[in-house]
């Protein structure tokens, strides 16, 4: 009697699957480079804009060498900058498989990988001195 060579699928082979497929948020750098050089940004009320950049900025060379392999996300990710809190209030990624997927952020902190640059340091202060 020969053996199979085929593995049978497990409920746990399904469930890595659903995992893999899930969308992962954009690295801390991803979203600097957003920050630091978003050249769209629309006003979508209650003191609320959404940053990405064009696709003219993201073919740019400098952006793909900044970013390497990640770079191709920097046309799907946005942030939407709360004005008056002055941070992140959220992510979209429109390149997530399946539906578009949303990461509020209440606290800064969820992000532990994130770090501001000082260009987007500058930008934040310039919104808040005016």
């Amino acid at each position: 009697m020969a053996r199979s060579a085929a593995r049978r699928r497990t409920a746990r082979d399904e469930y890595l699957e659903l995992w893999e497929a899930q969308p992962k948020p954009p690295s801390g750098a991803l979203i600097n480079a957003i920050l630091e050089h978003a050249d769209i940004e629309h006003d979508v009320g209650g003191g609320r804009t959404l940053l990405r950049l064009s696709p003219r900025r993201v073919a740019e060379r400098a952006m793909r060498r900044l970013l390497g392999e990640e770079a191709k996300r920097l046309g799907d990710v946005a942030l939407l900058w709360d004005e008056n809190e002055g941070q992140i209030a959220g992510i979209v990624d429109d390149g997530s498989p399946g539906e578009r997927a949303f990461w509020p952020c209440q606290d800064i902190s969820e992000l532990d990988t994130f770090e501001l640059t000082e260009a987007a340091l500058a930008y934040i202060e310039g919104f808040q001195q005016a």
